[in-house]
């Protein structure tokens, strides 16, 4: 009977950790791509110093959260993410927009490869 009952919490405990697991990483990647959205509005608009702030709240919510993708995450796939979103700020300036919507654009194909890649088992 013992044998049961480890079994049960072994199971219990593998469905909580991956339950916890697709939330946040769901959680994640769904408010770094409106952050993404927000910033493209921005650009295209020609609202730079809106779009300045936003890049720089996008990088540091993604540093704050960048543990918890790299705990679910594999390694390669958070830092993808990571070396996409680095230079977005930097795009925020007069005579950037085309470079800056690529730029953007390439970051949203990370965060949406990472995240389909860790939810599709779900």
């Amino acid at each position: 009977m013992s044998r049961v009952k480890i079994a049960l919490f072994l199971l219990i405990l593998i469905f909580s950790v991956s339950l916890v697991g697709g939330l946040s990483v769901d959680r994640v990647t769904t408010r770094l791509t409106d952050y993404l959205s927000a910033a493209e509005k921005q650009n295209q608009s020609g609202d730079l110093p809106a779009l300045a702030e936003t890049l720089m709240e996008l990088d540091r919510y993604y540093r704050s959260r960048e543990w918890l993708l790299t705990l679910f995450l594999r390694r390669d796939y958070a830092a993808a993410a990571e070396i996409a979103l680095a230079p977005l700020q930097s795009y925020a300036a007069a005579g950037q927009k085309t470079d800056c919507e690529a730029a953007l654009r390439a970051a949203r194909a990370q965060i949406d490869a990472a995240r389909h890649v860790f939810l599709c088992f779900f």
